[in-house]
């Protein structure tokens, strides 16, 4: 077992040292007060990751120019001496558990939203007009509507920033690093990437100016070069102040900043006398891919070879970030590749991290499932939240207390709202029973590991956790009314699923048409279930499959898949949903022609909309025809015909047919249950489809009632 020696040890950055070298990774969180103090649900935010171990927390788009050049509705302020009493209390509150803080601070130019709102112009850098946006393609009409409002309803208006408004801005970062300082910030770091103001002085396809500020890279830096003399004379030399800049940038057609480009102005920083460099990328802001492509990257490990040259080229420490796992990151510090690593999506599904890797307990760590539910909420100007984590951004509102009269609780349904409210309702103090019909824990959420193995690792997370708590799990067993009357629960929880129902389409009975628990049984090899339609050659193989074991591991089904497949050559999906997005870049992966045939007007309903962007990008560049607005469906022997959005009749080829539309509400067995006198509560898909981030909520809060 890895003991994670180098990821935990302490670190130092000029004068500032830390007792590992974990960061929490600045972004914005809509936590602060909407007048840019700091919350205390902000404060609680911050104080529970510094009590999960973290060595240095950084606080994410503190606005140096407040509310001009700022973004998010809630967003911290550091414009003006009046905020920095709110600061100090909450970097005290962090410096409680032992962590360091420091203050990303910003001005963010194009993107400031605030601007928008109230109509003020936004700094532009020079004349420039962004590429054409692909975002809208993959939104419900009620979403673009949102996401419009969250821009205040407004068109932007621009100002080509001069000399007078530089010098200004230059004075904004000093006064902000000053009261940084006296706030009781450990350190700063400059933001200069992500399409802010200092990100457009950087960028060539952006900056066209002919004066001092324009031209040659050198030119170009000036301005982020006068930011970090401002930034050092403010706070003394013996204050940490580094940089946050882009390794590379992708997406842009105009080119934007190469590696290259970076490496020498990452030699620049370091003789403006910058402590560390934070290392991170930008795939531009008008394409739906271009965070999982930039700054919360996709790609394990995606930006490492760039971290890796911008510090042989500084000499200084570096930091970095994007989906490295914590044995990577330990060899990855190990062998001097990095300094510090900052995690964000894993620190919000699991503020304990570093402090359960020092116990030894990584078992116990929940996962991250890279959802992307958390960065999805900024688009909305919503507050942050983690799908697997139903505390984080509410801490304070879900705290788990000793129940004040412990008693029995029968949980029904071994999927995942099923696994957390047995959890949350042990932690409690209650004693937890958990039926299960089928044979394995883990539900929709197992079968969906196999097209994405991440969801496999919550699965065996919760039922770790059940396992450690001690919860009496009975697999294999189906509630029923002497059972219950006979374990006389105090509470019942349902959390049983939806239920399955066929759409009114010609055809839906065919032998080659599979519904949702035809597909799930034939993949987990659920052999009294698995569909007789199959043929007996299919029905062979699946069942020799469950019989070796095969299917109780998704990560070892997906890999076998590659070789053999229970399906045909040609697959259409009948609803385009999360489920048909995700199973159809899995299937097109292993060879099939899929067609997805969606009613409605977008297809990735129930995946976070930045989640729900590089999906649908992966299934197109894998070639699956996706097509919405369709109507008028009927399945044929090997086609399935229907209308297009131009009305036109089309048809797609389909040897396999599966029906990937949501189950409907389900709550005859919790009505039949409440009838019988007792005390019940519902959570997950028997209430509706509420995926991954619906069932671990409404779980959580379910063992938080009973």
């Amino acid at each position: 077992m890895a003991n994670y020696q180098h990821l935990l040890s302490p670190g130092k950055i000029g004068t500032l040292e830390v007792r590992n070298r974990i960061f929490l990774t600045p972004m914005g969180t809509n936590l602060p007060a909407e007048d840019g103090f700091a919350s205390e649900r902000a404060m609680q935010f911050y104080e529970t990751r510094a009590a999960g171990g973290a060595g240095l927390l950084l606080l994410g788009s503190v606005s140096v120019g407040y509310p001009t050049g700022s973004s998010n509705v809630g967003q911290f302020g550091i414009s003006d001496d009046k905020f920095i009493p709110g600061l100090k209390k909450l970097t005290d509150r962090v410096h409680a558990h032992g962590a360091k803080v420091a203050a990303q601070c910003s001005h963010q130019g194009m993107v400031a939203v605030n601007d928008i709102k109230a109509g003020r112009p936004q700094f532009m850098v020079s004349d420039y007009t962004p590429p054409p946006s692909d975002m809208a393609t993959d939104l419900y009409p009620e979403e673009m509507m949102e996401m419009f409002a969250a821009m205040g309803g407004k068109e932007a208006e621009h100002k080509v920033i001069d000399q007078q408004d530089i010098d200004w801005v230059i004075e904004l970062f000093g006064n902000a690093a000053r009261r940084a300082r006296e706030a009781g910030f450990d350190a700063m770091e400059i933001h200069a990437g992500h399409g802010y103001l200092i990100h457009s002085f950087l960028n060539p396809a952006i900056n066209t100016r002919t004066d001092q500020y324009g031209g040659s890279l050198e030119n170009r830096a000036r301005f982020l070069l006068q930011v970090i003399d401002a930034t050092k004379a403010a706070a003394g030399s013996d204050f940490p102040i580094w940089v946050r800049m882009e390794g590379v940038e992708y997406l842009n057609p105009k080119g934007g900043i190469t590696h290259e480009q970076a490496l020498e102005t990452a030699k620049m920083v370091a003789s403006a006398g910058a402590d560390a460099i934070h290392v991170t990328a930008y795939g531009g802001a008008s394409r739906g891919i271009g965070p999982t492509e930039g700054y919360i990257p996709h790609k394990p490990m995606a930006l490492v070879p760039y971290a890796r040259r911008i510090k042989e080229a500084s000499g200084l420490p570096v930091i970095t970030m994007g989906r490295i796992e914590p044995e990577d990151a330990d060899e990855l510090v190990k062998s001097g590749a990095l300094d510090f690593v900052t995690m964000g999506r894993k620190l919000l599904a699991e503020p304990e991290l570093p402090n359960k890797l020092a116990e030894g307990r990584p078992e116990d760590i929940r996962p991250c499932v890279y959802c992307y539910t958390c960065i999805s909420q900024i688009y909305f100007q919503r507050r942050l939240k983690c799908a697997v984590n139903a505390e984080c951004g509410q801490e304070f509102e879900t705290v788990i207390l000793p129940a004040e009269a412990p008693g029995k609780v029968l949980v029904i349904g071994g999927g995942l709202a099923g696994m957390e409210a047995a959890r949350v309702a042990t932690l409690r103090g209650h004693q937890v029973t958990l039926l299960e019909k089928s044979k394995r824990l883990g539900g929709s959420a197992l079968f969906s590991a196999v097209s994405y193995p991440p969801n496999g690792r919550l699965v065996n997370y919760l039922a770790t956790q059940l396992e450690k708590l001690k919860v009496d799990v009975r697999t294999g067993v189906e509630a029923s009314e002497a059972m219950i009357q006979e374990l006389k629960p105090d509470a019942v929880i349902v959390a049983v699923g939806g239920e399955p129902w066929k759409p009114n389409i010609p055809g839906v009975d065919l032998d080659h048409v599979l519904d949702g628990e035809d597909f799930r049984a034939m993949v987990l090899g659920e052999q009294q279930e698995i569909p007789k339609k199959l043929g007996w050659l299919k029905r062979t193989a699946i069942s020799l499959a469950g019989r070796t074991g095969m299917t109780k591991d998704p990560a070892l089904l997906a890999k076998a898949s590659k070789l053999y497949l229970p399906l045909s050559k040609h697959i259409a999906f009948i609803g385009g949903g999360l489920v048909a997005v995700e199973l159809a870049e899995f299937l097109a992966e292993r060879g099939r022609k899929v067609s997805i045939l969606e009613e409605g007007p977008a297809c990735g309903k129930g995946l976070a909309i930045v989640r729900r962007w590089r999906n649908m990008h992966d299934v197109r560049q894998l070639g699956v025809n996706v097509q919405v607005n369709v109507s008028q469906l009927r399945i044929g022997p090997d086609a399935v015909y229907f209308s297009d959005a131009d009305g036109e009749t089309q048809c797609v080829k389909a040897g396999q047919v599966i029906l990937a539309n949501s189950p409907r509400e389900n709550y005859s067995l919790a009505d039949a249950i409440a009838a019988q006198g007792y005390r019940v509560l519902r959570a997950g898909d028997c209430t509706g489809m509420s995926y991954i981030e619906g069932a671990m909520h409404e779980g959580h809060t379910a063992g938080n009632a009973v």
